[in-house]
């Protein structure tokens, strides 16, 4: 969901961009369209609305501090409807104009057994009305319209989570007209006010001094502007010091402003404020920090927040995180559970509305065209390609039918049918036909256990230089024996030598050969030789398969 966030000043107009999804956001950018002279706000926010890449899910925009009240009551009552009746009843004698001029909204902010703490924001409704005109007249639409204290809160909140301040903080808003002085303790606001005082008092005091156009001293204040602290004036010249004094006399009325709220601060939260953020363009003014510090006895820090609340970790430049302050924080109220909490004056007669609009077959044209020349493309592609299938399954259909019928001989018409609508009874007689081809072979071919076999084998394992005389010769069938599956495959055999020695390296040779066999005893008998004498020896035992050389 796309969310815009949108600060619309007196000078420009000023909006952030941010993806949210499941409770979780992207900052994705952000835009400033400056007014032209006399140029009406409903102008410049339809310029803005015509340069996003596309139009937001939710558009978040603030009625400014000057036309809104709000309180911080304590009630005792949790129950919604209780609750509203009792804000009523509260706000009808608090209010310096009538209940029913006005609209209203509240927000819960802490709760107990029996009471609760409640955030409520007033303005008349002549103010959201006018609010609301120039943004329709710019073709926008906000879902939300909160206010700048709310806004504020809800980035405090956020930046704070992980590193809460000791006490109240305090916020700085210097726009171009106005300045906005927003008081933040224990995660609600506290005060919120808006004074008459902004950067054109600074450039209406250069152009005084300096006798210079208004453009002019505008241009001299971002250029080269300068406040010089008391520590630095020691090593500064003379026209820098005159310079710098006549930025001084205008801060002055800053410096009554924020003293006030200061001490209205420690009144509402009974402690000192910790720190005190300075936000807007004016802020960047060189030297305003430490001679607001100096004066004041507080610190003072820029207000990052476009740098604070960037969930990747980006650091933007101290000009956009400056300007950018609003329009960020109004953006995070439409995140996580903030949107369904926060202040909207969108209330009663200003209910937001689903618009219809007209289907227009006009802008819809191009996408007409362009999905209609997918679909032609797509019939036409799936056309061709079943004609192609089709043609080669009419081949491969005819290829395997005459298989059939040469493998099968005299097939009948019935029985081709049934091989062709089923290949799982194809395959079962295909392999019930080949087993019979192969048991055949059996019964037809030779004994593949012929002792012939074997006794060439033995004639080529024993070496040449090893004389034997083979007296006994045994081995499985007969060379003309039919096949049998059960054929006996037993040896024995019976050899002379001449010297035990030989007869060793001859049970060597037939072990490494023929496991199965195992050697006798080897026996001395007479030789018919003169002289001469004999050993025998005996194997016994199980041939192997490749004993017949297979």
């Amino acid at each position: 969901m796309k969310i815009l966030g949108v600060d619309i000043g007196s000078k420009s107009i000023k909006a952030v961009e941010l993806d949210s999804s499941f409770g979780r956001y992207e900052i994705r950018d952000y835009h400033e369209i400056p007014l032209e002279p006399g140029e009406q706000t409903s102008s410049a926010l339809s310029r803005l609305v015509h340069a996003l890449p596309r139009r937001p899910d939710r558009v978040v925009t603030a009625l400014r501090t000057g036309v809104v009240t709000f309180r911080n009551l304590d009630l005792p009552a949790k129950n919604k409807k209780v609750l509203m009746a009792a804000i009523g009843f509260e706000l009808e004698d608090d209010l310096p104009f009538p209940l029913d001029q006005s609209v209203y909204d509240y927000s819960l902010i802490g709760q107990s057994k029996q009471m609760s703490r409640v955030h409520v924001a007033t303005t008349l409704q002549k103010n959201v009305a006018t609010h609301l005109h120039a943004c329709h007249e710019a073709d926008l639409d906000p879902d939300l319209v909160t206010t700048e204290a709310w806004a504020y809160r809800t980035a405090f909140n956020r930046m704070t989570t992980a590193h809460p301040d000791t006490g109240p903080l305090l916020l700085v808003q210097i726009g171009h007209e106005r300045t906005t002085i927003y008081c933040h303790h224990n995660g609600q606001p506290m005060i919120s006010r808006e004074v008459l005082w902004g950067g054109r008092d600074l450039t209406s005091a250069i152009c005084r001094t300096y006798a210079i156009t208004l453009g002019q001293a505008e241009q001299t204040k971002l250029d080269n502007g300068f406040i010089l602290p008391e520590m630095q004036r020691e090593e500064a010249t003379r026209e820098q010091i005159s310079f710098s004094d006549s930025l001084l006399e205008p801060t002055q009325g800053l410096l009554r402003e924020l003293r006030q709220a200061l001490l209205t601060a420690k009144t509402e939260t009974k402690q000192q404020i910790s720190t005190i953020y300075l936000a807007g363009g004016t802020s960047l003014l060189p030297g305003l920090l430490p001679f607001l510090e100096e004066h004041l006895g507080t610190e003072v820090r820029p207000f990052q927040a476009l740098s604070a609340l960037s969930s990747s970790g980006v650091t933007y430049s101290e000009q956009s995180d400056a300007i950018f302050a609003l329009a960020t924080s109004l953006a995070m109220c439409m995140v996580g559970p903030e949107r369904s909490s926060s202040i909207n004056f969108r209330r009663g007669p200003f209910v937001k509305h689903a618009r219809s609009r007209e289907f227009d077959t006009q802008a819809l044209r191009r996408v007409f065209l362009g999905t209609g020349a997918i679909l032609a493309s797509f019939f036409l592609s799936l056309f061709v390609q079943s004609y192609y299938y089709k043609d080669k399954l009419t081949d491969v259909n005819s290829q395997l039918e005459k298989n059939i019928r040469t493998f099968f001989g005299s097939v009948s018409a019935s029985g081709l049918k049934t091989y062709m609508g089923s290949t799982t009874t194809l395959r079962k007689d295909l392999n019930k036909e080949l087993e019979k081809q192969r048991d055949l072979y059996k019964l037809l071919g030779p004994n593949p256990h012929s002792p012939l076999d074997f006794l060439k084998e033995l004639s080529m394992t024993v070496p040449r230089d090893i004389v034997v005389d083979l007296l006994e010769f045994r081995a499985g069938a007969a060379p003309a024996a039919p096949f049998s599956g059960t054929s006996d495959t037993s040896a024995s055999l019976s050899f002379l030598v001449n010297n035990p020695q030989t007869a060793e390296r001859l049970s060597t040779l037939f072990l490494s050969k023929q496991p199965g066999l195992q050697p006798g005893k080897t026996e001395e008998v007479s030789s018919p030789e003169p002289g001469g004498k004999k050993w025998k020896i005996t194997f016994s035992g199980k041939l192997q398969e490749d004993a017949y050389g297979k």
